[in-house]
């Protein structure tokens, strides 16, 4: 069942207005249906749950013992960033990121992954702006995997993508995680950095590899360390 942006408000106990600013934040998953916002009931629990957990841990100390305190910046690593990748269209780009991210994730199905992801384009764009989008199914239960990674896809050149802004896009982060609710935090994390003009434009600019992830590194540090995460 879908819910309405009152729904989700009163299980919140918060302002429709504040929603509609976490809406524009991008830091509350959510689609459109006809013009409106609407909101998966499964992805607003794992959603909460997930919101909940990451502050718990961002207040504890100490090393890292498991991989909910992995960064970006090794996920990028993991998933590896790929450069002027062919397609002319939304299907094409999305099929030919898949066929190149295969070679570093092997147990991947591009086939069935492609179609998946196509299913969730179809209900709404995953273009978050800026010419950037996040392409991902909906839901991860078919495709979790081992150990969590992203994918930094650069187009050869610019698609359409029925982006808010209207701005056709080059850049993609595919996000591989160990489950749903991980998708959740590491989206999360990957849309607050991205609004760090320094990364962004970084990213936008295609900076070789080793100068990407330091800058993600230095960046994770001071935006999340350095608020007491």
């Amino acid at each position: 069942m879908n819910l309405s942006v009152k729904d989700v408000a009163e299980l919140l106990n918060v302002s429709d207005k504040t929603i509609y600013r976490m809406i524009k934040d991008e830091t509350i998953p959510c689609f459109r249906v006809g013009g409106q916002w609407r909101f998966d009931r499964r992805e607003i629990a794992s959603w909460i749950e997930d919101t909940r957990e990451f502050h718990y841990n961002a207040a504890k100390k100490g090393p890292a013992s498991d991989e909910e305190f992995i960064s970006v910046t090794e996920l990028l690593r993991r998933g590896g960033i790929y450069h002027r990748v062919k397609g002319d269209t939304k299907e094409d780009a999305i099929m030919s990121c898949l066929v190149h991210i295969k070679t570093a994730i092997p147990q991947i199905d591009a086939g069935r992954l492609f179609d998946a992801i196509m299913d969730r384009e179809n209900l709404c764009s995953t273009a978050i702006g800026n010419g950037i989008a996040f392409p991902h199914p909906r839901p991860f239960k078919e495709f979790s995997a081992s150990f969590s990674s992203i994918a930094l896809c650069y187009l050869k050149q610019p698609v359409p993508f029925g982006s808010l802004d209207n701005e056709d896009v080059d850049t993609l982060f595919f996000i591989f995680p160990k489950s749903e609710r991980r998708f959740l935090r590491i989206q999360a994390i990957l849309s607050r950095l991205l609004k760090d003009e320094q990364i962004l434009s970084a990213v936008k600019k295609a900076l070789p590899p080793d100068d990407l992830y330091d800058l993600f590194i230095r960046k994770e540090t001071e935006i999340f360390r350095g608020a007491g995460r």
